[in-house]
């Protein structure tokens, strides 16, 4: 696991998981419109999704995440301007270290919404 040492290897391309994994967990931001939408069942299919995939488990990013990553806790609206590394990171930090219940409680269903449907921008069709 590559720990995240200095703050600024957070905009590298390199600590980005495969695109057919991002385009995997941006899929779910379609969730959240549907009629019968529970949350807990969205997040326990996007925490198998993350672990089954490998989103972002090469990578320790929880020194941004308590930085920076902690904003988008408070304002989910800066998602809409942050670049992919940030989303990745995010996500890759919340699911990979976290059951979901846990998740749940850290990350109110608006905070999760976000972050995917910016993740979705970065999803090849």
């Amino acid at each position: 696991m590559h720990t995240l040492h200095n703050i600024h290897t957070i905009h590298t391309l390199a600590i980005l998981p495969q695109q057919q994994a991002i385009n995997s967990v941006a899929l779910f931001s379609h969730e959240f419109n549907t009629l019968n939408f529970d949350y807990t069942t969205l997040l326990t299919q996007m925490k198998k999704t993350v672990v089954d995939s490998n989103f972002m488990k090469e990578h320790d990013n929880s020194v941004w995440m308590q930085r920076c990553g902690c904003d988008f806790f408070a304002n989910p609206k800066l998602f809409v301007n942050a670049p992919l590394t940030y989303l990745c990171a995010f996500l890759g930090e919340l699911f990979n270290n976290y059951e979901v219940k846990e998740i749940q409680e850290k990350a109110a269903a608006p905070v999760i919404e976000q972050a995917l449907l910016r993740l979705n921008v970065f999803r090849l069709h």
